[in-house]
């Protein structure tokens, strides 16, 4: 499967718009199935506001599969992977 054949098929898996769970430090879509973990204990443990930087990680990556969301438009999105 080439990656415009996986980017497709992503976008059809998800429903958006997906949200950050902080309780559960997941991404989920908005029929509340898991799209990812969020889990960046490794170098993020010894920082400062350890647990806030991590969900602002996990909003952040929320916010961007909903712009990726918005702005799929098969043929547009599939043209610049394949190029």
């Amino acid at each position: 499967m080439n990656s415009a054949e996986k980017l497709k098929l992503a976008m059809e898996t998800i429903e958006f718009p997906v949200y950050y769970d902080s309780d559960g430090q997941s991404v989920r879509d908005a029929n509340g199935m898991m799209v990812c973990d969020i889990r960046g204990w490794s170098k993020i443990q010894f920082m400062t506001q350890s647990e806030d930087r991590q969900d602002a990680i996990g909003a952040l990556i929320a916010n961007l599969l909903n712009q990726s969301g918005r702005n799929f438009n098969g043929s547009e999105v599939l043209k610049s992977i394949a190029s």
